[in-house]
């Protein structure tokens, strides 16, 4: 370690002010989470839409996220719509920017679910007299979203991380208690080694739930 003894005593002092963190970061990932599948599944059933203005609309708001940082996205929320007279909260504005962030490679997972489902489930719904929207809402999305249920965790992992940027927006999520931390107390080491175990928890927890959900609700066609 070159001379260097670890020391993470020092950081007890600083459990409260982690803790804090680790509950903003945990409330971040949750309502961006719900946001993004909700506004990726409304884009995915948009992008598979007759309607020429569904499919222009959905693509662009695809590809607009996806080819463009986003810590660009959360400047452009937090520092740009004061512009226009519109002031947000900055828990509201991480939330809602990695909400929408997240939604473009959810609406590309669910989409691929729809596309899927074979066509002997619409030929049986109409069968049974299901009207079109009766068929979409109870058989195809249904089966679609447990058909992208694996690679959606995948998304929600990397939305968990991707949330770590938010500090840059003065929030003081683990991330920002961390570099807080590290520069009253000169102990980088230890604090970023706390926080790559805190983050794989996060991630572990969001996998092991939804494994667990998986093998509920898995289906074969």
């Amino acid at each position: 370690m070159g001379g260097y003894t670890l020391n993470f005593r020092v950081l007890l002092q600083y459990s409260g002010l982690f803790l804090q963190g680790v509950v903003l970061t945990i409330k971040i990932c949750v309502g961006s989470m719900i946001i993004s599948f909700f506004l990726g599944m409304l884009l995915a059933v948009m992008r598979q839409s007759k309607s020429r203005v569904a499919r222009f609309v959905s693509t662009v708001w695809v590809e607009v996220l996806r080819n463009t940082p986003f810590l660009i996205q959360l400047f452009f929320f937090y520092y740009g719509l004061p512009q226009l007279g519109i002031y947000v909260d900055a828990l509201v504005v991480a939330i809602i920017a990695l909400g929408i962030n997240s939604s473009a490679p959810n609406c590309e997972v669910i989409r691929s679910g729809l596309m899927a489902v074979k066509t002997g489930y619409y030929e049986a719904s109409a069968a049974l007299g299901f009207s079109k929207f009766q068929t979409f809402t109870r058989v195809v999305l249904p089966i679609s979203l447990r058909l992208a249920f694996k690679p959606l965790t995948s998304n929600f992992v990397n939305l968990v991380l991707t949330s770590s940027v938010c500090y840059g927006i003065t929030l003081m999520e683990i991330m920002g208690v961390a570099k807080t931390v590290s520069a009253r107390s000169n102990r980088p080491f230890e604090i970023y080694l706390i926080l790559l175990v805190v983050y794989c928890i996060f991630t572990y927890l969001v996998s092991f739930v939804a494994k667990a959900i998986d093998r509920k609700i898995q289906i074969k066609l």
